[in-house]
């Protein structure tokens, strides 16, 4: 899909293109196209002049963060933030492209991301034909999503710890696993999006205001506490897999010694029984009335003082420790 936004009379007009043919695009005008194919990357080439190879990144899901400029084009790809399992509220990271001259400006996404959202919901006023500010809000509000995401993923941690503390599965464990293996696509991203910003720092293009450089500034601030928090969040879900694996097996050899002292329990009216009812004569109580109930009364109580033994053997353990 295709919109084009302009700004008249101070407001920004959007409107959005279904059939490729009737495309038509002023300058000035802001192009953002989601889930793009080659046909549309290359009318929109034609359109507005920037090389088709510039724009023709898009289509590759693996491509990393950089900045490309020649010939009055340039070419910014960031990293960005998605959800991408939301069952089990997975992230990873795409690329989303910026591509701009003179008199146009491009950007292009592949997934469902919530950048686009969070820019028209934070920014107030949007001037297509700024393409520096319009990165630059870009860069910040992409950092802004990158703290949003880690917060979530802050919270579900904690969730789990919660319910791992007394499992003996391996599903909190996998979770964890998951969430780590999203941390460290934000980690790989948000190094990307900051070699990026560092670049656009010592540009002298993006250095001619002082508005646009405080703005670089507070997205720079903003993606060094993104990176510290995916740092800390990284390194404490490590040692939390380490310590819950260690929870688990503690959990489960609890399980096996309580299996084992019923074993144990069970045992002796299993013996008692096997002794009476071996086929050789003259047992003790064969002839008596109530033979049966007497044995089975004396397997019961022994039973009963070798549950008493080892239930007072295992606290004094405890006691020890």
């Amino acid at each position: 899909m295709i919109t084009v936004y302009k700004e008249i009379n101070k407001t920004l007009e959007k409107k959005v293109v279904e059939d490729l043919n009737t495309l038509e695009v002023e300058t000035g005008s802001w192009i953002h196209i989601s889930e793009p194919t080659q046909e549309i990357l290359e009318k929109i080439s034609e359109i507005t002049e920037i090389p088709s190879d510039l724009l023709f990144c898009a289509l590759d899901e693996e491509e990393s963060a950089r900045i490309d400029a020649d010939d009055g084009n340039t070419l910014i790809v960031l990293d960005t933030p998605y959800l991408s399992d939301q069952e089990k509220g997975l992230y990873s990271s795409a690329p989303f492209i910026i591509a701009y001259n003179y008199e146009y400006y491009v950007t292009i996404e592949r997934h469902s991301f919530e950048l686009m959202d969070e820019l028209f919901k934070r920014v107030k006023i949007i001037e297509p034909h700024k393409h520096v500010r319009l990165t630059l809000n870009f860069v910040y509000r992409l950092a802004t999503l990158f703290i949003t995401y880690l917060k979530r993923i802050n919270l579900h941690t904690d969730e789990l710890e919660k319910k791992i503390r007394n499992s003996t599965k391996n599903k909190e464990v996998l979770e964890l696993m998951d969430i780590n293996k999203s941390l460290i696509y934000f980690s790989t991203a948000l190094n990307g999006d900051k070699g990026v910003l560092a670049k656009l720092l010592k540009s002298q293009t993006y250095n001619r205001y002082e508005s646009d450089y405080d703005l670089m500034e507070d997205a720079q601030v903003e993606i060094n506490q993104a990176v510290e928090m995916c740092t800390i969040l990284r390194d404490v879900l490590t040692g939390m897999m380490d310590a819950f694996a260690s929870i688990i097996n503690n959990n489960m050899n609890i399980i096996m010694k309580s299996l084992t002292v019923i074993t144990i329990v069970l045992s002796i009216p299993t013996l008692v029984a096997s002794f009476f009812g071996m086929n050789v004569v003259d047992l003790p109580l064969a002839n008596t009335e109530h033979g049966f109930y007497i044995i089975f009364a004396i397997s019961f109580v022994l039973a009963i003082i070798v549950a008493i033994v080892l239930i007072l053997v295992s606290n004094r353990n405890k006691t020890r420790k």
